[in-house]
């Protein structure tokens, strides 16, 4: 298993597959929020000296208002070249019906968001989408599961949280940290229903910004099983890349079975 770059793996595609004006190099970031991906991406690789000019790049989310703040912060060399699109992870084929160029080159899902697909059917259902847009034989696709929601079987309930106060520093405001609190939850079968206290900070005078009490459900994984269930669409298992908290599983398609849907 090896570390995970992002920019790494950008500069890799896109030397294994050239864009050209007819044909970009497409990066969908899924669940993309504010664009943290995208602007880590854009920091550690498209600005060290990459031609952005046939790249398009697609940030996806289902909450207009994160989509808002994303479009909001992005300046620069992106600006030009990313979209901001109002869309499901469940629904990715309707994403890329309307636009010109309608293969991806790096699809990412990151930070285990994928556990967010709760339901029953939802991850198929994801993983069914991802095998539709992604570009035969080129094309990746990086999933992530974070590390703590791994069911362990020897434990009734899975992703715990070390006591105390947990704080994620924001990228964007070096003043601004997320403190996580009071981390409590309990397990039905394989979803894990989630309750943290969610404070935003200003660390240089300590004031709260704002108080908020979290409450979400998250689907806990098996070992192999993100691999199992991609194997029953056209989606292929490549290979693991470990990330600071979530391991990414990466996938693509194999160009036989890409070219019974061209």
């Amino acid at each position: 298993m090896m570390h995970l770059s992002i920019g790494g793996v950008y500069q890799k595609l896109l030397s294994i597959r050239p864009p050209s004006p007819d044909d970009p190099f497409v990066v969908m970031d899924v669940g993309t929020g504010t664009g943290r991906v995208i602007h880590d991406l854009e920091s550690n690789a498209i600005i060290s000296g990459t031609e952005v000019d046939n790249v398009e790049i697609i940030g996806v989310d289902n909450s207009q208002h994160m989509l808002d703040k994303a479009h909001a912060i992005t300046t620069g060399i992106l600006k030009d070249c990313v979209s901001w699109v109002h869309g499901s992870a469940l629904n990715l084929r309707n994403v890329m019906e309307s636009r010109q160029h309608q293969k991806v080159d790096l699809l990412i899902f990151s930070i285990g968001s994928i556990s967010h697909l709760s339901e029953p059917g939802q991850p198929e259902g994801f993983l069914e989408e991802v095998s539709k847009v992604l570009r035969p034989g080129t094309g990746r696709a990086y999933v992530s599961i974070y590390d703590g929601s791994l069911l362990n079987p020897e434990e009734k309930i899975s992703f715990h949280q070390p006591p105390g106060v947990s704080e994620i520093h924001s990228n964007t405001y070096p003043s601004i940290v997320y403190r996580e609190s009071n981390h409590r939850g309990d397990l039905n079968g394989n979803v894990k229903y989630v309750k943290f206290g969610l404070e935003v900070v200003n660390v240089e005078n300590q004031s709260v910004l704002e108080r908020n009490e979290i409450s979400m459900k998250m689907r806990q994984w098996r070992k192999d099983e993100l691999v199992d269930l991609a194997s029953k669409t056209d989606l292929v298992f490549v290979e693991n890349f470990k990330g600071t908290h979530e391991t990414f599983y990466v996938f693509k398609i194999a160009v036989e079975a890409g070219s019974r849907h061209l």
